[in-house]
């Protein structure tokens, strides 16, 4: 399309799934091109990204995937095939751009709010953390060493992440979803300029007096000192809990976005503006605080995380007024969770979460 930038499909991703979707047949890739009736070198190059799986027609990818499906597939990871080409696009996207401006209709960043199996998908060649989705897909056998991720060169990364930057710098108030999906993935990168932008992107939203209803700024501040705390620093996602967090309004408009970026909310919004007014009434809990408790001691998010259960309880209290079980396993988690490698505030949260399943339960 005339404005995009010029440059090569990038099909690292869906050639990733691919794989693993053969590896759960436990197919070779000449047998797998027997089964789909094609050459076996269309499989080599769709599972390499040298032929992209996002330049078949979107008939095509559906049949693809049906007939993958009909072979053995798990279906649940199948259905994940057009999320991974979209990932692709981004990233292919971005990287043709480089460290060059975009205008906001062709930003990948400004269209939606991301959730987190889209961003998993995205950033899966930088992180080689599988997405949950497809976690259980074995590799297939292979002779000698195989890649266990998606593959980029040091080029198309260090590509992509110009373009975060950019995108980041260039974005001004009527892009503020550009800018904090942008600062978001700077976190994946490793550079370490990039943590000194963070950095300094994070001192000036700091200094900065958030209006309580400034919700959409909250989130904001919430992607930055995430970023942060994956580069290693917690200090500012500290700050932020202590400081921003403490108002009701910034923590319900944090819960409804984790609840968005859980799929709890089942619609797609165009802002955080617009997710957070419309979305707010439409989540439960339920789903955010299963994840919420298996992340407690998660290296870099655990206080985060706890803050964000203890929220939620508070928030929600018939989730555990209404399941006793659910109350054990909160008393199980905290245990866990409470090491000395947490701030006094933390533990002080995890006590106050004891102290809130006990009252559940009465």
């Amino acid at each position: 399309m005339q404005g995009f930038p010029d440059g090569p499909e990038i099909g690292v991703v869906a050639g990733f799934l691919l794989k693993l979707l053969r590896g759960s047949l436990g197919l070779t890739q000449v047998e797998l091109a027997e089964e789909l009736a094609v050459d076996d070198s269309t499989i080599q190059g769709w599972e390499s990204g040298r032929r992209p799986l996002c330049a078949l027609r979107g008939s095509e990818l559906l049949r693809l995937g049906r007939a993958v499906a009909a072979l053995g597939a798990p279906v649940s990871a199948v259905s994940m095939l057009p999320l991974a080409v979209e990932a692709d696009e981004l990233l292919a996207t971005c990287i043709n751009a480089g460290g060059a401006p975009m205008s906001t209709r062709d930003n990948p960043l400004g269209h939606a709010v991301h959730r987190r199996d889209f961003v998993a998908f995205a950033t899966w060649p930088f992180t080689g953390v599988v997405p949950s989705a497809v976690r259980d897909l074995p590799l297939p056998k292979s002779r000698g060493p195989a890649a266990d991720k998606p593959q980029l060169t040091a080029v198309q990364r260090q590509s992509f992440f110009d373009q975060m930057l950019v995108s980041a710098e260039a974005a001004d108030e009527r892009t503020q979803l550009i800018r904090r999906q942008a600062t978001y993935m700077l976190g994946f990168d490793t550079r370490p300029s990039s943590a000194i932008w963070l950095a300094d992107q994070h001192r000036r939203i700091a200094v900065r007096a958030l209006d309580i209803r400034d919700v959409p700024g909250g989130i904001a501040t919430r992607s930055a000192s995430l970023a942060l705390a994956r580069q290693g620093d917690v200090e500012p996602v500290r700050h932020f809990i202590q400081g921003t967090l403490s108002e009701s309004n910034q923590l319900l408009g944090a819960l409804t976005y984790w609840a968005y970026w859980l799929g709890e909310i089942p619609e797609t919004y165009p802002n955080d503006e617009t997710m957070l007014t419309s979305g707010s009434p439409l989540w439960s809990g339920r789903r955010l605080i299963e994840h919420l408790m298996s992340h407690l001691t998660d290296a870099k998010n655990a206080e985060m995380n706890i803050h964000s259960l203890l929220g939620l309880v508070m928030a929600r209290r018939d989730l555990l007024e209404s399941n006793s079980a659910l109350r054990e396993r909160i008393f199980e988690v905290v245990d866990r969770a409470d090491t000395p490698a947490l701030s006094r505030h933390a533990r002080t949260e995890l006590a106050n979460l004891r102290f809130a399943a006990q009252l559940a339960g009465r």
